[in-house]
């Protein structure tokens, strides 16, 4: 293969590139119509059998910040964070002035570990962040259960799993909120960008609110030709709002999102029949619909992962490792309050491999063949 096969890579086309022409030559570059427009067809896709309010940031992080300030976490409280997850998922609780607790994660999924997390619930514990890895979907209905005899609140995330569907459900429809991520890498790029989404309607306003320095919800029509000069700051606020840019392109992304899952999971398929059976996969049941924005791999033992990396580079394959689990990190070392066994075990062989929508059948047969030939 001549070409390098990066981990990731956008799907667009010329109808991400015509509207983006078009919002640039509307001259309206920052929060408006464009955003609005994302907005209402994000819920739209996303409802089932109640309405689902959303409000487009600019990215991820943003919205589970967010969306702890908007339930009320504060300082001196505790949060519940899986370790296997990236920096942002503990760094938002740290901002608010809480207290991360790390949780050790299930050995199949790589989702948090339900039974550990109860745990570590204390009287100070106020929330918990699940996070659906590598687009599938954590156990909705125990961590729903588990947060009613608790009394906490749930924000998911979901910065992989745009379109994940826990049985038959879309998620974004389960918990007090959910948070989406569209970076460039995932399954819906917008290059940067992110969603907050909830059924409570006073909730997403609230973080509407907040997304851009407290001020009331009809700030930026006093852009428009029937707007009014004055707004009010109600609170103290940030400044997280998407603009319409990246709203243009988030629009056809979630028009073409259903038929680039379904490509991945083409892939997925490709290469768990056809990868050699000295490799683990993770889980993947069909009463849930998995959407493949990562396909990890588990190297078989002998197998060493950093020169099993480089030859892959050497045959123009791009990988990666997600992630290094937190309590290993210098930040978090002293926060590890017992030992993360699942996740230090997994850790020691773990790599993803490319997984990407616009991925060729010859691209997808090549990364089979090499990655079998290294193994032997």
């Amino acid at each position: 293969m001549k070409n390098f096969i990066p981990l990731a890579k956008p799907d667009i086309d010329n109808r991400e590139i015509n509207l983006v022409i078009q919002t640039l030559k509307s001259g309206w570059l920052t929060t408006g119509p464009k955003v609005l427009e994302f907005e209402n067809a994000l819920s739209d896709y996303l409802k089932n059998d109640v309405n689902i309010y959303t409000v487009g940031l600019n990215s991820c992080t943003s919205a589970l910040f967010l969306s702890l300030l908007a339930l009320g976490i504060k300082e001196g409280d505790e949060v519940i964070v899986p370790t296997w997850t990236f920096a942002a998922t503990a760094q938002v609780v740290d901002w608010i002035g809480a207290t991360v607790v790390l949780c050790d994660i299930d050995k199949d999924s790589l989702n948090i570990d339900v039974e550990k997390a109860e745990k570590l619930i204390t009287k100070k514990t106020k929330a918990i962040i699940p996070v659906h890895i590598a687009g599938y979907p954590c156990d909705m209905e125990r961590i729903g259960n588990l947060a009613k005899k608790y009394t906490l609140k749930v924000v998911e995330d979901a910065a992989h799993a745009i379109g994940t569907k826990y049985k038959n459900k879309k998620i974004g429809n389960f918990s007090d909120i959910t948070c989406f991520s569209f970076y460039a890498t995932k399954n819906l790029a917008m290059g940067e960008g992110g969603a907050a989404v909830s059924r409570d309607k006073k909730l997403i306003e609230k973080i509407r609110k907040l997304s851009y320095f407290g001020i009331n919800k009809d700030a930026f029509k006093r852009y428009e030709k029937n707007g009014h000069w004055f707004y009010d700051i109600e609170e103290i606020g940030y400044k997280a709002n998407l603009d319409s840019m990246h709203a243009a392109l988030g629009i056809i992304q979630l028009k073409k999102l259903d038929k680039m899952n379904q490509r991945r999971r083409e892939i997925a398929s490709y290469y768990r029949k056809n990868l050699t059976n000295k490799i683990k996969f993770n889980k993947d049941l069909d009463e849930h619909y998995h959407t493949y924005h990562l396909f990890p791999i588990r190297l078989p033992k002998g197998i060493n992962r950093n020169i099993f990396i480089e030859e892959l580079k050497k045959n123009n394959i791009g990988a990666s490792v997600h992630f290094i689990p937190l309590h290993l990190h210098t930040f978090y070392k002293d926060r590890a309050i017992y030992d993360f066994e699942v996740a230090n075990r997994v850790y020691e062989n773990i790599l993803s491999i490319p997984m990407y929508s616009a991925m060729t059948d010859e691209e997808m047969k090549y990364i089979v063949k090499i990655v079998n030939k290294i193994i032997g």
